[in-house]
């Protein structure tokens, strides 16, 4: 990969930037969450360090803009080969999440205040989240701060056709200058644009979420009542309309509270729920939201999609 130099211009005059060495470990992370922007302003975070169902660490899980979802794999001590089996490992669990798993995640291993994905999406991206179909695709990023001609020619090949891999690198390459002052400079193999924007050979979608299933098949409809059974079990009745909704749209945030303005997803009214009522409710459960709404004849939202 090439090489980045940089100087600085002081009066005229112009001076070369020693690079120097960067624990990426300690420090790089650290910045990315802080503001991921440094690797494109059309991302956001919603986990750090989150922790697969095969025991296995994703140092950073963000969404693009059209809704991609894209594992941030730092190199740190691995070998190149390495780290990008790793991605690949991930992507194949990655790639089936729905909108109410990824929800657990943001949840569980996220920073934002936010706690709702179609949420934060739009608060980010000033896009109706209503129009993103979310993790329709997936893609890879590798980030170190040298990247050797072998893996920048493994980075082509899985990305060319026909296998068309949505895989990059980007490297960060460290500054200091005499005084101390640090610089950093980016550079990625393949353009920004490649985990930005949506693939140009973009044909998987993923697994439909249990309410978008229950939606088509109008198990559910517009009109139905859905209660939170965690709160029946404390005791509180259907009487109670905190604890119910009515179904207004076919949409992510589809649920309405008698007397309410507001439209809420089955995992964010979840959350709110069990909030106001101090319920001890599992979010990092996948399988929860559809367990813990029922519908009017207390039949969950599980049950009804296989009857």
């Amino acid at each position: 990969m090439q090489q980045i130099k940089l100087w600085k211009i002081d009066s005229d005059k112009i001076k070369q930037i020693d690079k120097d060495r960067l624990d990426y470990e300690k420090r790089l992370e650290k910045w990315l969450l802080e503001d991921i922007s440094i690797l494109s302003t059309n991302l956001v975070v919603i986990g750090s360090q989150v922790i697969t169902p095969y025991g296995k660490i994703i140092d950073i899980l963000a969404l693009n803009s059209v809704g991609d979802l894209i594992i941030i794999e730092l190199k740190r001590d691995k070998t190149y080969r390495e780290v990008i089996a790793q991605a690949l490992d991930y992507a194949t669990w990655i790639k089936e999440l729905d909108y109410d798993e990824l929800n657990n995640i943001l949840n569980k291993y996220g920073k934002s205040e936010i706690k709702d994905i179609g949420e934060l999406f739009s608060a980010t991206f000033n896009t109706d989240a209503e129009e993103i179909e979310f993790n329709s695709d997936h893609k890879m990023l590798i980030v170190g701060s040298e990247i050797d001609d072998s893996t920048v020619r493994i980075i082509n090949y899985l990305s060319n056709e026909p296998y068309s891999v949505n895989i990059n690198a980007v490297t960060f390459n460290y500054f200091k200058d005499e005084i101390g002052n640090e610089f950093l400079a980016q550079s990625f193999i393949i353009p920004e644009e490649n985990i930005t924007v949506e693939s140009k050979s973009k044909n998987r979608k993923r697994a439909k979420s249990i309410f978008r299933i229950l939606f088509d098949t109008q198990k559910l409809k517009v009109g139905d009542k859905v209660f939170f059974k965690p709160a029946m079990e404390k005791g509180f009745g259907k009487d109670d309309l905190r604890i119910s909704a009515e179904i207004v749209n076919l949409g992510i945030n589809c649920l309405k509270r008698q007397g309410e303005n507001n439209t809420y997803s089955f995992s964010r009214l979840r959350k709110i729920i069990s909030q106001e009522l101090d319920l001890d409710v599992a979010f990092g459960w996948g399988f929860g939201v559809g367990l813990d709404w029922v519908t009017e004849k207390n039949t969950s939202l599980s049950d009804l999609l296989n009857e």
